[in-house]
């Protein structure tokens, strides 16, 4: 298992104990590291993983999990009759729908996801949570990176970055400063500098779930995993503490 699995199946985990056994979903799958580990978990359960990427796909199929069923398909389409899940996960995938299609992407994929799920089914969402606006300070420690980062101003298309210099500290945003944070290592940097990872607050999620029919009974934040934070900070020095910047949300259909 590679590093990036192993962080990817550590976050998997976490959606288990909210998971109902029976149909499973999950709507933006990618390689399907998120499959393997509900494979695993409910090997009685028909899962099924939908991603519009057939490169991903093609990984996923090579894991060779034999209770998932594969389907390319834009999520944010209509692709399964009416209540057909008992369970619909989003897992970092949200994201990457509204980087292409904004909120009204994002829109369509929960209201998919309500049309889908049973009455009794339980919706999961887990992705990245932009922070309250801040300023903060950090500060680049290697020239590789200092690069980078100016890379990343020049080409980071959702936005405009902006930032200030004092002495050798850069003062941004804390969602600009997040975005780079969890980029400057990226193994696929054209397609990252086309997303934004940091879209809503806990009170836009909130908002979006609600108005798409959806009743949340659970919410918990997560920072970065403390061994990434303890690497991150070896190469940039930072005046702010681990941040919030990880969402899972658990949600019902309103009745």
């Amino acid at each position: 298992m590679g590093r990036a699995e192993f962080f990817s199946d550590r976050r998997s985990k976490r959606i288990i104990p909210y998971v109902k056994e029976g149909r499973i979903v999950e709507l933006g799958c990618g390689t399907g590291a998120t499959l393997s580990v509900l494979s695993r978990a409910f090997p009685k359960s028909i899962i099924v993983g939908v991603d519009h990427e057939m490169d991903r796909l093609e990984v996923a199929s090579k894991r060779k999990l034999e209770n998932v069923i594969l389907i390319k398909g834009d999520i944010t389409q209509r692709i399964f009759p009416s209540s057909s899940f008992d369970t619909v996960i989003f897992k970092f995938s949200l994201h990457e729908v509204y980087s292409s299609q904004g909120d009204e992407g994002v829109e369509k994929a929960l209201h998919n996801a309500h049309e889908i799920l049973k009455d009794d089914g339980v919706l999961i969402v887990y992705d990245h949570l932009k922070p309250n606006p801040q300023r903060v300070e950090f500060r680049i420690k290697q020239d590789v990176y200092r690069m980078k980062f100016e890379r990343f101003v020049e080409e980071f298309a959702p936005r405009k970055v902006r930032y200030e210099m004092k002495d050798e500290w850069i003062i941004m945003d804390i969602s600009d400063c997040l975005e780079f944070l969890t980029k400057y290592k990226g193994s696929r940097w054209q397609e990252e500098m086309r997303e934004t990872h940091f879209f809503y607050t806990e009170e836009e999620f909130r908002q979006m779930l609600t108005n798409s029919g959806f009743n949340i009974v659970h919410v918990r934040k997560y920072g970065f995993e403390k061994d990434i934070w303890r690497e991150k900070t070896s190469i940039f020095e930072v005046n702010f503490e681990n941040p919030k910047c990880y969402i899972l949300i658990v949600a019902g259909k309103l009745m």
